[in-house]
């Protein structure tokens, strides 16, 4: 009887131990879940606010007048478009705004930057003509003579909670960086003009 109550004592020491090695092999694929559905969650977030900011960041650029349009009043409008973005660290936020304009140039049309505002980012140089270095070509709604339009760019590096290592291995050394270009109607009388800008060039 002994030595049945022993083997009985052998066999649930046993399984305990299976139960530990089992628990020790899902443990870290259950981690990896929480952790990496965790990220999920924020880079759809941090994409979707990103998309938000620079909407807005058109907008209201769109809507200044050129008596705002000074260094300081679109600091301020990236200000106030940055609180879309909380808590999300804006800091190393790149921002592009670029007055476009539309020109017929001999019967072909020819979108172009006529002025640029920058944060953290460089300038895009007048008269760069749309769909070159990365400047998107002119949208199908301003395709007309004397077209006028802002274009809100923003570049933003996304920050993972943890596993930079592994995030840098599959996105690459810079890590994951998300990039918007968002075009927007001017809706003020007169044309706008980045500081330190000029006015369209208009041909005939």
């Amino acid at each position: 009887m002994d030595c049945v109550l022993k083997r009985l004592r052998h066999s649930r020491q046993d399984e305990r131990g299976v139960a530990a090695v089992e628990f020790a092999l899902v443990l870290p694929l259950l981690i990896v879940l929480y952790f990496g559905t965790t990220e999920l969650t924020r880079i759809v977030d941090t994409s979707r606010k990103l998309t938000l900011f620079a909407r807005t960041l058109g907008d209201l650029s769109g809507r200044m007048d050129n008596a705002l349009t000074t260094q300081d009043g679109m600091a301020k409008i990236a200000g106030a478009a940055t609180a879309i973005l909380r808590p999300l660290d804006a800091s190393g936020l790149q921002i592009v705004v670029n007055a476009m304009g539309v020109e017929s140039v001999n019967g072909t049309l020819n979108g172009f930057v006529c002025s640029s505002w920058p944060q953290n980012a460089t300038r895009r140089p007048a008269k760069q003509a749309s769909g070159t270095n990365g400047l998107p070509a002119t949208p199908a709604a301003y395709q007309f003579d004397g077209a006028r339009y802002i274009l809100a760019e923003v570049t933003m590096t996304y920050t993972p909670i943890i596993g930079s290592s592994l995030y840098r291995w599959i996105f690459g050394g810079q890590g994951l960086t998300f990039t918007r270009q968002v075009p927007w109607s001017e809706r003020t009388p007169n044309e706008i003009v980045m500081p330190g800008g000029a006015a369209c060039p208009v041909y005939n």
